[in-house]
């Protein structure tokens, strides 16, 4: 009997010793990263920035609306949009990024100014051709868009060429 009880302690033993040496337990995890190619974003040349084309002095305070398609109409006021040189056109820009990958397009929020030696008009209301200011990379990591926007003229705007520039900015998502 004694040897029974000594057998039966030494396996409760070892049991115990077995459990203490299962108390711990390893997995091995997977860790990576992904770096994305630089986003580039240049003006396409041929169309030499936004353009509202060729007007009248406003009789009265006028604004004129540039679609990002290109189009361009009376908002408010009268003032006559002429054919003759130059003519209206969107700016259009091309990007560059990460296959497949999504950006957003940043334009101005505020006034941005036009300047004639010193007269002034004003530029707002910027519009992107992706209604969301937002799009995705093709396949091959190329994209292109364009941007509008609402010129505002003061009534018996003094004649002159007008010019100013604004940033438009894109980022990952």
């Amino acid at each position: 009997m004694k040897k029974a009880i000594l057998i039966f302690s030494a396996i409760v033993m070892i049991a115990g010793l077995s459990t203490k040496t299962m108390a711990q337990a390893t997995q091995t995890t997977s860790a990576g990263a992904k770096i994305v190619k630089a986003l580039t974003i240049s003006e396409v040349v041929a169309s030499a920035g936004l353009h509202f084309g060729t007007m009248t002095v406003p009789s009265t305070a006028a604004t004129v609306i540039l679609a990002p398609a290109g189009t361009v109409s009376i908002g408010t006021g009268t003032i006559t949009l002429l054919a003759q040189a130059p003519t209206a056109h969107a700016a259009s820009y091309n990007v560059t990024g990460d296959n497949l990958a999504t950006y957003t397009i940043t334009l101005p929020s505020a006034n941005v100014t036009l300047t004639s030696g010193a007269n002034t008009m004003t530029v707002n209301t910027f519009t992107c051709s992706y209604g969301t200011n937002a799009s995705t990379f093709s396949a091959s990591g190329t994209d292109s868009f364009t941007v509008g926007a609402k010129l505002n003229l003061a009534s018996g705007q003094v004649a002159g060429t007008y010019s100013g520039s604004f940033d438009v900015t894109v980022a990952y998502n």
